[in-house]
């Protein structure tokens, strides 16, 4: 607890500024003369040497880029975070989809510095300026801090635009250049495309309310257990640790604090958007002398959690450790008792922290520690790991039978529509309206509806009909006099799609549309194909180390190829 006992001793922020230099010196040190962890000293992509501080950038890229803070990413590293993890099926260990992913990008970087795709800090920063845009179009600093903070880059932005400019930027340039390459619409499906959306579509649907439930499906046991079978992965239970834990109060700990102004001023001066005004100024940081007495309060409970989570580890763990949990939280209450799973804990403060802590713990050795929240510190003891496992069928035997019986029933429900469907197809074919071929199906429940007519493009907006989603969705994808599969609403009720005419639409909108149009379609007949390109790309130049023993396992091939 040293640091924290340090930290006390030192306000000034040029003896910080010092101490931080000496900091990065001994990491960088440490850095390059330590090599890769457990690579017997180096890394190769092909013949090419791979730096530590590479790796262990594209480690952390990866962790920005693919873990739950992966939706606060702006929508450009979002895209490009899947292409990383397009191939998780292959994952045929715990953590093997996100080292391949690391070495993905390693991979893709290579290759676009050799291809003069790196061009550095400034090519990074304006990337940030237009990915955090405001409601004007303009740069919002505000947005790319509060990216910042979420992504545990607020105090240092220069660490995440190197970050851009080092690893990411360059993997997603040579990415995105096989992405353009491939990025070709055909004439025919641009055409259509554009008929569909723009054009005014009249359409019809026949419907059959869903009335087959599912207690009325019958599933034997032998069906039961194929169903377990085929579907253990459904029933997979997560690693889950018991915790016994007691809360510590920092306040009490603030209770005898001398808090000096020069302190309070320093607070303040590191905290300054904890100042804001309210109303108009509610972007404008307030005097000190205006909001010295806050700045006191938030420096002595800075302090206070300080001293609390010193006394914690210091005093407390030891004690526990001794003399068991009870009786070195004595004065705190009686423990409680909670049990963890994920990388969350919502009941506590802090939880991605206590969470994180709980996970690193173990029975034996660290079966005690301390976490912070904000207004107190966790004592925390592990008392049991459960590890990951599939439930038996006899504990999931519910869940199962209503899974295999929604199945059975939606298989029902599909076999029924593709039977009415060919009777509705031969009656169209006669050349009989709509309704006059839905009656003569014969189907009891079989409705059909007036003519609908809507432009797909603005997604039909006045259109007020059942089912609207999915008559929408259907008629996307039909050409003209084209009966569309049978369709299941969430409710499981039928609906069969005819698109009866289009005429033509706004000729303006469907020329300035045109090019818009082209790059989605691009772009969805593309993206696959450089996540494949990703996979590729690492598998044509295999991680090894120095000694030439390989870093990833050997990739496997599919059944199909397998098959070959």
């Amino acid at each position: 607890m040293f640091i924290y006992r340090f930290s006390r001793l030192i306000k000034s922020k040029l003896l910080w500024g010092f101490l931080a230099l000496l900091m990065v010196f001994a990491f960088v040190v440490a850095d390059s003369c330590s090599g890769l962890a457990g690579t017997g000293g180096g890394a190769l992509i092909g013949d090419e040497p791979v730096a530590p501080r590479a790796l262990s950038q594209a480690e952390r890229t990866v962790g920005v880029m693919t873990g739950e803070l992966m939706p606060a990413l702006p929508e450009p590293a979002q895209t490009f975070a899947v292409l990383l993890r397009a191939d998780d099926e292959r994952e045929g260990e715990e953590g093997l989809a996100t080292r391949r992913a690391v070495w993905k990008l390693l991979a893709a970087r290579a290759v676009g510095a050799r291809n003069g795709l790196s061009a550095g800090v400034p090519a990074a920063v304006g990337a940030i300026e237009g990915w955090f845009l405001g409601p004007n179009g303009a740069f919002a600093p505000e947005l790319y801090r509060a990216f910042l903070a979420r992504t545990n880059f607020a105090d240092s932005p220069r660490a995440f635009e190197e970050l851009l400019a080092d690893t990411w930027l360059p993997a997603q340039a040579a990415a995105l250049a096989v992405f353009n390459a491939v990025g070709w619409t055909s004439p025919m499906e641009r055409d259509f495309t554009l008929s569909a959306l723009y054009d005014k579509t009249t359409a019809y649907a026949a419907t059959l309310p869903n009335t087959l439930k599912d207690e009325a499906i019958d599933v034997s046991d032998a069906e039961l257990q194929a169903w377990y079978d085929a579907h253990k992965a459904d029933y997979q239970v997560p690693e889950r640790r018991a915790i016994a834990y007691v809360e510590i109060p920092a306040a009490p700990f603030g209770d005898k604090l001398d808090i000096p102004e020069l302190d309070a001023m320093q607070y303040y001066e590191d905290h300054q958007t904890e100042f804001y005004g309210t109303g108009t100024n509610a972007t404008v940081t307030l005097p000190f002398e205006e909001v010295k007495d806050k700045a006191i309060a938030k420096e002595r409970a800075r302090r206070a959690m300080e001293e609390a989570f010193v006394h914690a580890n210091e005093t407390l763990v030891p004690q526990a450790a001794a003399d068991g949990l009870a009786a070195a939280a004595k004065p705190y209450g009686e423990p409680k008792a909670a049990t963890l799973q994920g990388t969350q804990a919502p009941d506590f403060q802090n939880g991605r922290d206590v969470a994180a802590s709980v996970f690193e713990m173990d029975t034996e050795e660290a079966q005690f520690n301390a976490v912070a929240g904000e207004d107190r510190v966790y004592l925390i003891q592990l008392t049991k790991i459960e590890p990951a496992h599939v439930a038996a069928l006899d504990d999931v035997r519910d869940a199962v039978l209503a899974d295999a019986r929604r199945d059975k029933r939606a298989q029902r429900l599909r076999a029924n529509g593709e039977t009415i469907r060919g009777l509705l197809a031969k009656e169209l074919e006669k050349g009989v309206a709509f309704d006059q071929a839905v009656a003569a199906c014969k189907v009891d429940g079989l409705t059909a509806t007036t003519a609908m007519t809507f432009t797909l493009g603005n997604r039909a907006r006045d259109l007020d009909i059942p089912h609207r989603e999915a008559v929408l969705a259907a008629a996307a994808g039909l050409g003209v006099k084209a009966l569309s599969e049978p369709r299941l609403t969430p409710g499981d009720d039928l609906v069969l799609v005819y698109v009866d005419k289009r005429e033509p639409g706004d000729a303006l909108l469907k020329a300035t549309s045109t090019p818009r149009l082209l790059q989605e379609l691009a772009f969805w007949g593309a993206f696959p194909l450089a996540g494949d390109w990703l996979t590729w790309n690492l598998d044509r130049q295999p991680p090894t180390r120095a000694d030439g023993v390989p870093l990833l396992p050997a990739a496997q091939p599919d059944e199909g190829e397998a098959a070959e």
